[in-house]
């Protein structure tokens, strides 16, 4: 089946899903506010009381059959095109009206212009919107400057589809109007960026490497799951609490590439393929010294210099700028949780190029890889991926440099989206030796690429559970737990990210492959009445074995066996506090980050850090972590938040580890 065969499969099953007699959408029940009650305009109304702007998009609703749902309760963005966007869409298909359409087109233009939760521009930040549209697919918000208009904003999806009107609330939601029709890519993602002459160099060795290759993946077809599970959602019963748990529809592989333009490249003395080459040679010579000169011509050998160049800029998760740390449509996490007078909202990937990860940071003014620092007072700048208003614009002025005519960009690939950076990536020694010689704090839900490539990250809605029954680098063990990715709301957890194991769990993962040196392994939790005793161990796959006693997360940190007392006025009785617990395998939390302004994780007795073992570790080898439940109880929770992996420079130098 063709891919976008495939998603049209997919979205008639969620279409059909909606109408089904529940009425019960990937979110909560709607409020009753939400409710058809006739004293307002439904999306249905605005757009049929404006027949000379929206009747094309209003039949090819009728012809969808969504003309219906949105004349019914519910949480809606319509993004409605114009009559003479939808006549503009036609003439590029060779059409003379919508009559022409076949039903599976009408479908697809309906699913690409509705988001079943409501969105106003305020509510958006350059980036994707959280939510993916009808068609499962992500679509891109970004502005620009209108010069003919005073220099007001103006407003883009997939950086093409201008918002001419918006922000219209009507009784289920609310309607923006475009001037263009979405029409989301159906190209793989090498075969997007081949179209991209502002990275024609970066592509050109994406090619050569046969890296492009492994960019062909997209859905699992041996994955399956019931139409209860993703449509109408499981009760999730937890501390007195329920949530419901959907399970995704497929199960995707989805990717992000980070590219220098080419005058990015030509900055550094890079003006052809054979350049980029001596450059990756010189690179990639000094950090594998034992290699150099051995794969020199072999292109696809992945110990090759190019190769590792561009695997380097390769991720096997699927992130918008926004997705990639804490920030996120809604809620500032940058201010309102974390200090960022303390730390950087950071988080962790392991690239494509064996052996590597990568730091992802978000000071205030954007989006960076491999910075070390705080805020300003940075050592290592890094480099800064370009927001989707920005890539346009980097875009547009790299074809008007070239002497080539203006062109559409489209970083949304069927099975992944493309970034601009500003400055040459690559894995270096300052990279390695400086940036991450330090606390390596990873969120668990950037362990795998499951989470991410599932859009379960960045969920806002306070009742949404998103279930796992596989994922990519877990093992089961043979066991069926239940497993979720928690609400991504202002809860006690570092970065508001959880992973959420109920039942007799029995669960293995595979840890990043951190640079080589000693590291003091932690993991950060919060204890719980309804938790359970859990052995841990940790070893190469085959060899694992366990690190100390059992632990009893129902243990609160005032018990003698962790240690923990408040902070005092005395910073001296502080740190013997801090030592007593480090002697007892325990560390408190935080204090660079607090729930919603105010109680900070440090001076809360039931978040801590548990050491698990110190271990010298080799990014050539593949560690594991398993964690058993080790005492009878089918209703067990354990919220895994996240580990730590502090270099022996960290926890033993000659200046004591601070408390962020």
């Amino acid at each position: 089946m063709k891919p976008n065969h495939i998603l049209k499969f997919f979205a008639g099953l969620l279409f059909l899903a909606v109408f089904s007699a529940c009425m019960v959408s990937c979110s909560d029940e709607p409020s009753s506010e939400n409710y058809y009650t006739f004293t307002g305009e439904m999306v249905s109304d605005y757009l049929d009381n404006r027949p000379e702007v929206y009747s094309e998009f209003t039949e090819i609703l009728h012809r969808s059959g969504l003309y219906g749902m949105m004349a019914t309760y519910g949480t809606y963005t319509c993004f409605a095109p114009t009559n003479d966007a939808i006549d503009k869409y036609l003439r590029q298909h060779g059409k003379s009206s919508v009559a022409d359409l076949t039903k599976e087109e009408c479908d697809t233009i309906s699913w690409n212009h509705i988001i079943q939760e409501t969105y106003f521009t305020t509510d958006l930040s350059d980036g994707n919107i959280s939510t993916p549209n009808m068609n499962n697919r992500f679509l891109t918000f970004s502005c620009d400057s209108d010069a003919l208009n005073g220099g007001n904003a103006i407003y883009y999806i997939n950086m093409a589809s201008k918002i001419t009107v918006r922000d219209d609330s009507v009784e289920n939601g609310v309607v923006h109007t475009l001037d263009r029709v979405i029409q989301p890519s159906s190209s793989y993602l090498p075969e997007l960026m081949k179209d991209d002459k502002a990275i024609s160099l970066f592509t050109s060795a994406l090619q050569l490497t046969s890296l492009a290759d492994s960019l062909y993946e997209f859905l699992d077809e041996s994955y399956s799951v019931g139409r209860d599970s993703v449509y109408l959602g499981l009760p999730f019963h937890r501390t007195g609490a329920t949530y419901r748990m959907y399970y995704p529809e497929t199960r995707q592989k989805r990717y992000t590439i980070f590219a220098e333009t080419n005058t990015v490249l030509a900055r550094a003395g890079i003006e052809n393929l054979d350049d980029l080459k001596a450059y990756a040679k010189r690179v990639y010579d000094e950090m594998y010294p034992a290699d150099a000169g051995l794969y020199d011509d072999d292109w696809t050998n992945p110990k090759n210099p190019l190769n590792r160049f561009i695997a380097y800029h390769m991720l096997p998760y699927y992130g918008g700028i926004n997705d990639f740390t804490i920030s996120e449509s809604g809620i500032d996490y940058k201010t309102t949780c974390a200090m960022p007078n303390l730390i950087d909202c950071t988080d962790w990937y392991t690239t494509m190029m064996p052996g590597t990860i990568m730091k992802m940071s978000s000071p205030s003014d954007g989006l960076y890889i491999n910075r070390k620092g705080v805020a300003s007072r940075y050592t290592v700048r890094g480099v800064k991926v370009y927001t989707p208003t920005e890539m346009k614009n980097v875009h547009d002025e790299e074809l008007a440099a070239q002497g080539l005519p203006a062109d559409t960009l489209n970083q949304q690939a069927l099975n992944g989206i493309y970034h601009y950076i500003d400055d040459v990536l690559t894995y270096n020694p300052t990279t390695r030796d400086v940036v991450f010689n330090d606390r390596i704090r990873w969120d668990v839900v950037t362990m795998t690429p499951e989470f991410l490539n599932a859009g379960a990250r960045g969920n806002t809605n306070a009742q949404h559970l998103t279930g796992f029954k596989q994922v990519e680098g877990w093992d089961f063990h043979g066991i069926n737990p239940t497993l979720a990715l928690r609400e991504r709301g202002v809860w006690m957890a570092t970065y508001s990210d959880a992973v959420d194991l109920i039942g007799q769990f029995d669960v293995s993962f595979k840890l990043p492959p951190v640079p080589a040196n000693t590291y003091e392994i932690r993991f950060g939790y919060g204890a719980g009445n309804d938790r359970g005793v859990v052995q841990i161990y940790f070893g190469e796959k085959g060899n694992l074995q366990p690190m100390g006693l059992p632990i009893d997360f129902r243990i609160w940190g005032g018990d003698p066996s962790i240690g923990w007392v408040a902070d005092t006025e005395d910073e001296e009785e502080n740190r013997a506090i801090d030592k007593a617990m480090h002697n007892r395998g325990y560390m408190k939390d935080m204090d660079s980050w607090n729930q919603g302004g105010s109680n900070n994780l440090r001076a809360n007795n039931g978040k801590y850090r548990k050491i698990l073992t110190t271990q010298a570790l080799d990014p050539n080898k593949e560690y594991w972590l398993r964690i058993k439940l080790v005492i009878e109880n089918a209703e067990a929770e354990l919220p895994i938040n996240y580990f730590e992996f502090c270099p022996k420079s960290v926890y033993a130098g000659l200046t004591a580890e601070d408390t962020h």
